[in-house]
């Protein structure tokens, strides 16, 4: 007597077809119980030439976790996990159900994923305006990233919008309603000195590196002493925060008060 086994129920379509970034494609296997058992499926062996699992070994298995009552059918839910560099693109392959080959295709999406660390920088500025720092980058997704040698971000005063609009307001305490505008404008905009610049070597980050790489951190000159400015910086899907707190300049002398 043949061993009751789960069958894939073939209804004339095409076979089995997943889609979705390399740690989760997502597909749907039709699948039947023709015997008069409850039978159980776990995974099922795969074939590929191309295709690499989460760890980068050859593919061989896709987990599907599936019970049937006898004569019943499901499109079964199931997962393919790939290696996280999977370039994007079309890949075919076969699922073995039950000692029949079933054709299989994998729809492999793009993968945008730029890690970096740290990804907060204090700056204490004084005299100088130039500041290095290092940073360890990586691509942990499936595309390579350019990285320009240029990138620019505004710099804001630590003082807040509505504390600047009351600043604004108090200044100008007996003019009209446009002039009252016109002055809360004038405050916020004194409060953006300038545009922080960050310079690097220019790269471009192969999916799967991590790497060493060192910035230069420019600051406008018309900073006011005893401040707090702030940038934003997004680089890809990365963020970068950067604090500024500026001291007396450098030669400058404290002043004695007269009594």
């Amino acid at each position: 007597m043949a061993e009751p086994l789960i069958q894939f129920a073939d209804s004339g379509e095409s076979g089995v077809v997943f889609s979705g970034p390399p740690k989760m494609l997502r597909g749907n296997i039709r699948l039947i119980n023709t015997s008069d058992q409850k039978l159980k499926m776990a995974s099922l062996p795969v074939k590929t030439d191309t295709l690499l699992g989460p760890a980068s070994l050859p593919l061989q298995n896709l987990a599907v976790g599936v019970k049937l009552l006898p004569g019943e059918q499901a499109a079964v839910s199931s997962t393919l996990q790939l290696d996280a560099q999977t370039p994007p693109g079309t890949y075919n392959f076969s699922v073995d159900i039950s000692g029949k080959s079933v054709s299989a295709t994998a729809h492999v999406t793009e993968v945008i994923d730029l890690r970096m660390e740290p990804t907060e920088v204090t700056l204490l500025a004084g005299a100088e305006t130039s500041f290095e720092r290092t940073f360890v980058i990586e691509n942990a997704g499936n595309v390579p990233l350019p990285m320009g040698e240029r990138c620019e971000a505004p710099l804001l005063d630590s003082i807040d919008l509505k504390t600047s609009m009351l600043q604004g307001l108090h200044d100008a305490v007996d003019m009209e309603l446009k002039e009252k505008v016109q002055a809360w404008l004038k405050n916020w905009g004194e409060r953006m000195p300038g545009m922080l610049v960050i310079l690097r070597d220019p790269i471009v980050l192969s999916p799967g590196n991590k790497i060493t790489a060192s910035a230069t951190f420019q600051l406008p000159e018309n900073l006011e002493p005893f401040r707090c400015y702030r940038a934003d910086l997004q680089i890809y899907n990365a963020f970068l925060s950067v604090t500024i707190y500026t001291t007396r300049k450098a030669g400058s002398v404290n002043k004695k008060r007269v009594r």
